[in-house]
């Protein structure tokens, strides 16, 4: 039994300079190609380009890497549309997303990329993109470990590069069909990469300390009762449930040889943990 019934692999191209990274980085071209997981077949293709907002205007090295032009990103979309216009493109072909993976060369697509910038721009992504299969993985459990670009893995599949490299939609093109020839080999394909945290187990409970029992002091005035009603507390306790203490200043000035009453959640070094405090009449 197959655990996913298509594949969409996607390569996103984004802003970019020679030198240091630019920042912050956008997608300027959401390309993806559909795969049946069952076929082999690369059912339907997906492209739109997306304006940038930070940096609009595409360096010359973006230019010449990716082949993408000015005017494209220009009439693009932003990437909120972008990926509303996937979802429907996945409508309107019937995928379930329930059964589809997302399939990349390496991580940074859908951990890097798509994540900070949806992050950033506050942008709610769909949950298909928070799990990924990277393809570099079950291509080395077929062909070998070993360090290789997705041009290089492609040849050494023995098949013949399609189209301009570090164009999005060619770029995928070739990672869908590099999908396709690892999946003849028999190699399992399976989700290697997720945002979603693995859900730790339940601690045991720690058994409940035994409480030394502590003289309640009773009020004895008014006043006190009267803050014990507003603090809607049983007499003796304050409103967070600790017995009430009583002291009296020490310190010389006008309140000297006053008696209080406080809270007896009180440490010497952190003072009193809640506001209760109230005069004896």
């Amino acid at each position: 039994m197959r655990d996913f019934d298509c594949f969409v692999v996607i390569d996103f191209e984004a802003t970019c300079k020679q030198g240091p990274r630019i920042y912050p980085q956008e997608i300027i071209e959401f390309p993806a190609v559909l795969v049946d997981a069952a076929t082999g077949d690369l059912l339907s293709a997906f492209r739109t380009y997306v304006k940038p907002r930070h940096h609009p205007v595409l360096t010359a090295f973006c230019k010449e890497l990716t082949g993408i032009q000015q005017e494209q990103v220009d009439g693009g979309v932003g990437l909120a549309e972008a990926l509303a216009m996937h979802d429907s493109w996945l409508a309107a072909a019937g995928v379930a997303l329930n059964l589809l993976a997302v399939v990349t060369w390496g991580d940074w697509d859908c951990k890097a990329m798509l994540e900070f910038e949806c992050t950033f721009k506050g942008i709610a992504k769909p949950a298909y993109f928070n799990r990924w299969v990277n393809l570099r993985i079950p291509f080395e459990a077929a062909f070998g470990a070993g360090r290789r670009n997705l041009q290089e893995a492609v040849r050494e599949a023995g098949l013949q590069w399609d189209g301009r490299l570090h164009c999005g939609l060619d770029d995928a093109c070739n990672t869908a069909r590099l999908l396709v020839e690892v999946m003849s080999r028999g190699v399992p394909i399976t989700i290697t990469g997720s945002l979603v945290p693995v859900p730790l187990p339940e601690p045991e409970p720690e058994p409940e300390p035994k409480l030394k029992p502590e003289i309640q002091i009773q009020p004895l005035a008014a006043p006190l009762n009267h803050c014990l009603n507003w603090c809607s507390c049983g007499a003796g306790f304050c409103y967070c449930g600790v017995p009430i203490r009583g002291d009296m200043v020490m310190m010389p000035g006008q309140t000297q040889g006053r008696y209080f009453f406080t809270c007896g959640n009180w440490t010497p070094s952190l003072g009193p943990m809640c506001p209760f405090f109230v005069w004896a009449a």
